[in-house]
């Protein structure tokens, strides 16, 4: 008699964070920032927050503004977010490139709160802090059409909705920087895992296309910037 046939076996899905040590020392450093800051007197918000009147003068504000968050509800909020979409973003990408999204897409953040703020505007002087933008990176590359990822459409769709809807509703949300951060993960996405796209060197190039086109689209800001502070 004939066996009957076993069922095809179901294959397991990694530990959320196994793989990840990347987004493990993100998510460390950040969550360190934010224990410094409770010091009395220390403030690093406004030591390393971005706001488009300094951008000229005190540049490194477009990277430092993913270590500092208003609150802690701010804080969790982010962080839960890398910890659920990080881990799998960074076993398909390799430690490297994540990184680079994650950077890049924080810096992209920046850069568009720089190109929507006019000067003079009260949104030129605002000072903006926390990773969305770089979170909203990772969600763009969740996003990306692909089969590459280990993904849950739904969590990501539903998180993504969310935030929109929070950004209309609540006050003081920075809209910009999570545009920002989605575009650049989304467009870093499709050049990592696209069909026919999947060689490293179509990354790195579209990592060079984003950075050059950001610094141009920053300009104009840079420029009115310099003016304002000499």
């Amino acid at each position: 008699m004939t066996p009957p046939a076993q069922p095809p076996a179901r294959r397991r899905r990694p530990a959320l964070l196994a793989g990840a040590p990347v987004t493990q020392a993100i998510v460390i450093t950040t969550v360190a920032c934010w224990l410094v800051d409770l010091i009395p007197g220390v403030q690093l918000g406004l030591l390393l927050g971005f706001s488009p009147m300094l951008s000229a003068t005190e540049p490194w504000r477009a990277l430092t503004v993913m270590l500092v968050h208003a609150d802690v509800m701010h804080l969790l909020f982010n962080m839960i977010g890398v910890l659920l979409f990080g881990g799998f973003v960074e076993r398909a990408l390799g430690h490297a490139r994540y990184l680079l999204v994650y950077v890049l897409s924080g810096l992209g953040g920046s850069a568009a709160v720089l190109l929507l703020s006019a000067p003079f505007d009260p949104s030129w002087y605002s000072l903006h802090v926390g990773a969305s933008g770089a979170l909203f990176g990772l969600l763009g590359v969740v996003l990306t059409p692909t089969r590459a990822l280990d993904r849950n459409w739904g969590g990501a769709a539903v998180f993504l909705v969310i935030n929109v809807i929070y950004g209309f509703v609540a006050p003081g949300i920075s809209w910009e920087s999570h545009a920002g951060g989605l575009v650049v993960g989304f467009a870093l996405g499709c050049a990592a895992l696209l069909p026919g796209l999947r060689s490293r060197l179509w990354f790195w190039i579209a990592a060079g296309i984003l950075v050059a086109t950001m610094v141009l689209a920053a300009m104009p800001g840079l420029r009115a910037s310099a003016l304002m502070a000499g």
